[in-house]
């Protein structure tokens, strides 16, 4: 009976920067457990490493790369319609990818909040609610939102040292607001077997180790475990999501960061 309660197979999913940091272990994990993975993204030069290891774990038929700009509404469209129509519907949407604009909290005008808004957080609404038309019409399906541990939390600026401890304001903002719109989106569309849930991670910088010492323990000291998460550790929390696993489960965040909001 429990046997395939994580197993994702027949299932298809769109993934929204499948093939960037965090992204390339997710997309990775949910082809593992059977799902066709459809990896939507701008930077086409991360596609051959993701394919390179999908193959090297024989699931390189479960994932296909398109190239796609997520803020562009109609481009999305026309690819979930290509997508829809070879695979039948759409299961899973997970919203990943994030813009990676930084403006400080003394440099930033309206017109910078705007920019950084869109590229964090308008897209999550705009993907959602096209990928929602396939599963209103199927009367079934799961949103993934992925929302950061600044959704729950504000940052300090003293763990920023790559940035001229300038963290932008925008970004504290989207990722709040994500969980907010998964919680809205969790209710109104629960009538349609349509569950919405998001997932936020704490601290999985790209750079670590020996070369930024001064970084990595301005991050670790003030994280419970001691230590940065790897990119592996968020992929068991979406395939759960994904999964019938969390069937009754909608509207929820769930952080993984070692236990750094608790202090």
């Amino acid at each position: 009976m429990y046997e395939s309660l994580f197993s994702l197979t027949g299932k298809t999913v769109v993934i929204t920067g499948g093939a960037g940091h965090l992204g390339r272990e997710i997309s990775l994990g949910l082809a593992a457990f059977g799902a066709k993975v459809n990896v939507v993204g701008r930077n086409s030069e991360n596609f051959a490493a993701l394919n390179n290891a999908a193959a090297d774990m024989q699931g390189d038929g479960r994932i296909d790369c398109h190239s796609c700009d997520v803020t562009d509404v109609s481009q999305f469209q026309e690819l979930l319609q290509v997508i829809a129509q070879r695979e039948g519907g759409i299961d899973v949407l997970v919203n990943n990818a994030s813009g990676n604009q930084r403006v400080s909290l003394e440099r930033i005008d309206k017109g910078a909040w705007l920019n950084g808004l869109d590229g964090s957080l308008n897209h999550y609404f705009t993907c959602s609610m096209e990928a929602s038309k396939y599963m209103i019409a199927a009367k079934k399906g799961v949103i993934i939102n992925n929302a950061s541990i600044w959704s729950v939390v504000a940052p300090n600026k003293e763990m920023y040292l790559d940035l001229n401890n300038e963290p932008s304001l925008f970004v504290s903002a989207a990722k709040g607001a994500i969980v907010q719109m998964t919680k809205h989106l969790a209710t109104f569309w629960a009538q349609h077997n349509i569950r919405a849930n998001a997932f936020s991670p704490g601290w999985f910088p790209k750079r670590r180790g020996p070369d930024r010492p001064d970084y990595m323990h301005e991050i670790t000291s003030r994280i419970p475990m001691k230590r940065i998460g790897a990119p592996s550790e968020v992929v068991g929390v979406v395939i759960f999501l994904a999964s019938d696993a969390s069937s009754y489960i909608t509207g929820q965040n769930i952080v993984v960061d070692g236990g750094y909001t608790l202090w």
